[in-house]
């Protein structure tokens, strides 16, 4: 199976610092967030089923972020993936 997503750099401990200072893309790579949002418990399990795949370490995932919706909560994961511009693309 190909490899989709290229490493990310080292994890922020500050989301509104990861956000803010990294490009969304950058020389054939586009950043790609994604949400795991649910109870605390439903998201940890997921987290670490993914780890246990081997897609993500569980370090790589933002801390617990509250959703606004009672007993809810999600964390952010960022991967690169490469894109390939017009003119690469076959006709």
């Amino acid at each position: 199976m190909p490899q989709a997503f290229l490493a990310s750099p080292e994890p922020s401990t500050d989301i509104q610092t990861t956000i803010t200072s990294e490009p969304t893309t950058e020389s054939g790579r586009e950043r790609v967030k994604l949400l795991v949002i649910g109870s605390s418990f439903a998201v940890e399990r997921v987290i670490h089923e993914l780890y246990r795949v081997g897609f993500a370490e569980v370090r790589e995932w933002s801390q617990p972020l509250p959703t606004g919706t009672y007993g809810e909560v999600m964390r952010i994961l960022s991967r690169y993936v490469i894109v390939e511009s017009a003119e690469s693309k076959p006709g």
